[in-house]
């Protein structure tokens, strides 16, 4: 057994032909490993209906991804990409943002790509590029509708390098849709809760009809999920801290899974951590807003979650981490070598996995 502190523990070799660059069509036709300990199947997603049972609680994070990503063009023509990383459907015209850009003028003005009539003021709060960045909206309309005319989806940084890799446009319409889960309703995320996308409104209702919960928290996903590791051990990475909300609907309907002897299933890893971030706050789920930096570890034990769905991470990621930690991490790291062998597709638009609680997460 290697060093379960070391990031190099949880790396593994891909191949960039296995990196999706769109999603599958229809979302419930990508295909779906069944990791049981030791024990394998592959599936196609729309199974998933097989492996649930009557009395079970499906979590699901309803978080909506903002269209927090649009371009800015200089006096001098260059362009900017702008990146706004806090909640854009806030009443106020500054914002925290990262862009990609030399060096700015202080004040200097850009009129938005796709709308002259925009002007922002971009400023770094320091001289080193690693600085706070932010942006101010000139004029009185509401920010969010200006986003919602002129912005994109921040698509996740891998699949943008893909898609220039092979001559595909960077961003398509189509992304409006498939980079959103039919269920999302409220929240400011910059990242989707990407589990979810493989869900349709059929699948949903047979699930239902099964018996099977299916119920919401809404956690804000931000920019801290592509955060790499970038320590050689866990114990030095700093996790970023991410906000959650439970409701009361939620939280009575775990309350009656637990009794009636059903499982709790939780759909993503931002699920997870909210749901694992109440078992250490309270040993239970109460209603309520939370922040949680919670970095589930191997050795870690999940007092809440029994299964869970979730697609394929990147190499060396605190992701990869709490897979391993919930399912095991032999049984992950086979897995994942099976999953590149038989060619499965990879992180946000890639495939998925139904895992069942490891015995070391017991």
């Amino acid at each position: 057994m290697p060093d379960l502190n070391l990031k190099a523990s949880y790396e593994f070799e891909l191949p960039e032909s296995q990196i999706a660059r769109h999603p599958r069509e229809p979302r419930d036709a990508a295909r779906l490993l069944v990791v049981r300990g030791e024990q394998r199947e592959h599936r196609v997603f729309r199974d998933i209906l097989e492996l649930v049972r009557p009395g079970d609680c499906i979590v699901v994070n309803d978080v909506r991804v903002q269209k927090a990503r649009f371009f800015a063009q200089r006096q001098s023509g260059g362009v900017v990409e702008v990146l706004l990383t806090d909640d854009v459907t806030a009443p106020r015209r500054r914002f925290s943002c990262l862009y990609r850009a030399g060096h700015l003028t202080p004040g200097e003005r850009l009129h938005a790509v796709g709308d002259p009539g925009v002007e922002v003021v971009l400023s770094r709060h320091g001289e080193d590029r690693a600085s706070l960045c932010e942006v101010e909206f000139l004029g009185t309309e509401p920010v969010v509708e200006i986003l919602n005319r002129i912005g994109q989806l921040p698509l996740p940084p891998y699949i943008v390098k893909q898609r220039k890799n092979h001559g595909d446009a960077v961003y398509e319409a189509s992304d409006d849709e498939g980079y959103q889960t039919v269920y999302a309703q409220s929240g400011s995320a910059v990242a989707a809760p990407t589990a979810g996308l493989h869900f349709t409104d059929g699948l949903i209702a047979s699930i239902r009809a099964k018996g099977v919960l299916f119920e919401h928290l809404t956690l804000d996903v931000g920019v801290g999920t592509f955060r790499p590791i970038q320590t050689d051990t866990l114990d030095a990475h700093v996790m970023h801290s991410e906000h959650y909300v439970i409701s009361e609907a939620l939280s009575a309907a775990i309350a009656a899974t637990r009794e009636r002897g059903g499982r709790v299933i939780a759909v993503g890893t931002t699920v997870v951590r909210s749901l694992e971030d109440q078992f250490d706050r309270f040993g239970g789920v109460r209603p309520g807003a939370y922040d949680t930096n919670i970095f589930l570890r191997p050795g870690r034990r999940f007092g809440i979650v029994d299964a869970m769905v979730t697609n394929f991470h990147l190499p060396g990621s605190t992701l990869m981490v709490l897979v391993s930690a919930f399912a095991g991490y032999e049984a992950i790291m086979s897995a994942y070598r099976e999953a590149v062998e038989r060619g499965y597709m990879f992180y946000s638009y890639g495939d998925a996995m139904f895992l069942e609680r490891g015995a070391s997460g017991a």
